[in-house]
């Protein structure tokens, strides 16, 4: 398989090259499913039991050519690379010119093929991100359905719930105060909101509709209101907003196959630090 795909790559480069999207009417940023896509219509369109045209055997097969090499990941890549004159997967190694006892150091006869060199660790590397990028599309789409899961939960009218007070303390620092209600929960305030809470019996928190994160507390009575700030709604609202960015890069932006790759594992990561953010502060 290997020798193959090396033939291949030296038939591309001293044979004038067919532009395979061109054939199959596409761009050369096409995803996986416009090309099968765009295969799927055009074979039925030219298939010679249903087109009788005297040039549609021709341009049927010229079809099939182009979609078993843009559909292999690894032929796709290397075609990519060769497309855009690039060099491809491999390197031609080069033959000393003085002569040399050793026959491998041999200069080789003018016109022959030169010998090929095995891939690089970068070019594997990038093989297997193309190989694999359909599943780092899933991972970037999951994330911004996440994302806009979160961006739903935080829009909808706050869940009003009572509570009350049963003791409070300073934290460590002495900058933040813990206020303990009832069913053994905590939540940190700010001094001046405790000063002002911590007269009422029972206060009012307003949560979230899906995932019951805490907003705000009101006492009732003064309808003094203070908002919770340790939350993903709160100190951490940076984390959503980047993983929502870096969503949409991952979803929409389609240039480059290792940019893409790369962004799937930041949304990946991002997306369990949201799951450990949502945590914090929720009862």
């Amino acid at each position: 398989m290997e020798s193959l795909e090396i033939f291949e790559a030296f038939i591309f480069i001293f044979v004038e090259v067919k532009n395979y999207y061109v054939i199959l009417g596409l761009h050369i940023y096409a995803t996986h499913a416009e090309i099968k896509r765009a295969y799927r219509k055009l074979a039925f369109q030219y298939h010679p039991d249903r087109n009788k045209s005297p040039e549609a055997e021709a341009i049927f097969k010229e079809i099939n050519e182009a979609y078993e090499c843009l559909d292999d990941p690894v032929r796709k890549f290397m075609y990519d690379q060769m497309l855009h004159s690039e060099e491809p997967q491999l390197h031609v190694e080069e033959v000393e010119e003085r002569k040399h006892r050793d026959p491998r150091y041999k200069p080789q006869p003018k016109g022959a093929a030169p010998r090929p060199k095995r891939p690089t660790h970068r070019e594997e590397i990038l093989a297997m991100m193309a190989s694999n990028l359909k599943y780092a599309q899933i991972i970037s789409r999951l994330t911004l359905m996440f994302s806009a899961i979160l961006i739903t939960d935080f829009s909808l009218p706050a869940v009003k719930s009572k509570v009350e007070i049963v003791g409070g303390s300073t934290s460590d620092r002495g900058t933040n105060y813990k206020l303990e209600l009832d069913g053994g929960k905590t939540v940190g305030v700010s001094r001046e909101a405790a000063r002002n809470l911590v007269k009422a019996k029972a206060i009012s928190i307003y949560r979230s509709a899906f995932f019951s994160i805490p907003l705000a507390l009101e006492d009732e009575q003064t309808h003094y209101r203070t908002k919770v700030n340790l939350s993903i709604y709160g100190s951490f609202i940076f984390w959503p907003i980047l993983l929502l960015l870096t969503s949409l890069a991952g979803t929409f932006y389609w240039k480059g196959v290792e940019f893409r790759f790369n962004v799937a594992i930041v949304n990946a990561i991002l997306f369990l630090l949201n799951l450990v953010f949502l945590q914090v502060h929720k009862f």
